[in-house]
């Protein structure tokens, strides 16, 4: 319509061949306005159809990952409430309680395998509640391993045939505490002066590893315990979480301090120096900690325990009769020092 009405015009103002001359130019101009002008409206209306497309499949993504969340937060409070529950019915040690566990335990594994399906999910948490009142109502048996309605001890102990299996020995009743423990050949002081008792404390990588044991003669036994155990951001929940659901894996964490024991050999390098080394055995558990990204709550995917050798050795010096004192190192526990107390 534009260009009909600028040639018309031309037309009528100028002569013909005047009018091709000027016409042409400014035909062409206009076109490669016109055409400059739709290639860039169109690029600005297709990214902003795209923007909006985006926007929208992220908003939707985010929803539904947090109607997932929503859902799974709900499937770890029926599952917490069904492993505690089975806890509690192991915990009467009642035989009668076998089947209850198992139908607890068959409605934890429901929620497990649900992926957080709500309905299975709601219909595991009215299950679990109804056996909960059946637990509740359920009368508590105890147990007296020394009872026993078949079986009357009382006429027998009283009885005065009882006491011939065992007449009493005059000679040893008459007999002065001494005398007796002379005639077994025994000493007044039944630990000696070869037993004594050894205290220590180990350090190594800021952590400190007390121990407390024993020595006879040149032998020694002491049990210990290192601190190391991995700091973890809440409470460890003491079952897993389902694969199928959404956690954050933590690797594998140290959950409890390291104990064991070692035996110590001691060898006199003269009357008031003794070297000693020592072997042992120390164990700790470990395992996998998954983190929900629900509820933030943490859960025990693995529980192992972890076995491990030590070797250790060091210097002891008898300080008097009834102290000595000792340094050295242990392969676990590090620097270690020692005081013994002699008997």
């Amino acid at each position: 319509m534009f260009l009909s009405t600028l040639v018309t015009t031309l037309d009528r103002a100028m002569p013909f061949k005047t009018c091709r001359i000027f016409l042409v130019p400014i035909l062409f101009a206009v076109s490669l306005i016109r055409i400059e002008t739709s290639f860039a409206a169109a690029p600005s209306s297709d990214l902003a159809v795209t923007a909006t497309s985006s926007t929208k499949i992220a908003q939707a993504a985010d929803a539904d990952l947090q109607r997932r969340l929503q859902e799974q937060r709900e499937a770890e409070r029926v599952l917490k409430e069904g492993e505690r529950l089975k806890r509690e019915v192991r915990d009467n040690n009642n035989y009668n309680n076998r089947g209850l566990e198992r139908q607890v335990g068959e409605q934890v594994n429901k929620v497990r395998e649900s992926g957080s399906n709500p309905q299975k999910v709601r219909e595991a948490d009215a299950e679990i509640n109804r056996l909960r009142q059946q637990n509740n109502n359920r009368p508590n048996y105890y147990y007296d391993p020394y009872y026993s309605p078949y079986y009357n001890t009382a006429p027998i102990i009283f009885a005065p045939e009882f006491y011939n299996y065992y007449p009493p020995n005059p000679a040893i009743e008459s007999s002065p505490r001494q005398d007796r423990i002379g005639q077994s050949g025994g000493s007044s002081d039944p630990n000696g002066s070869d037993f004594g008792l050894l205290v220590s404390s180990g350090f190594k990588d800021g952590k400190i590893a007390p121990g407390l044991g024993v020595k006879y003669k040149n032998i020694g036994f002491e049990i210990a315990g290192i601190f190391n155990q991995d700091s973890l951001p809440g409470a460890v929940n003491d079952f897993s979480l389902p694969g199928n659901f959404l956690f954050n894996d933590l690797g594998v964490k140290k959950l409890s301090a390291q104990w064991g024991a070692d035996v110590l050999g001691f060898l006199d390098v003269d009357p008031r120096t003794a070297v000693y080394g020592s072997v042992g055995l120390y164990f700790q558990s470990v395992g996998r900690i998954a983190q929900s990204q629900a509820t933030n709550d943490l859960y025990k995917q693995t529980n192992e325990t972890e076995t491990t050798g030590a070797i250790g050795g060091g210097v002891n010096y008898k300080a008097s009769d009834a102290i000595n004192v000792g340094i050295g190192y242990h392969s676990l526990r590090g620097l270690t020092a020692r005081i013994g107390i002699n008997f």
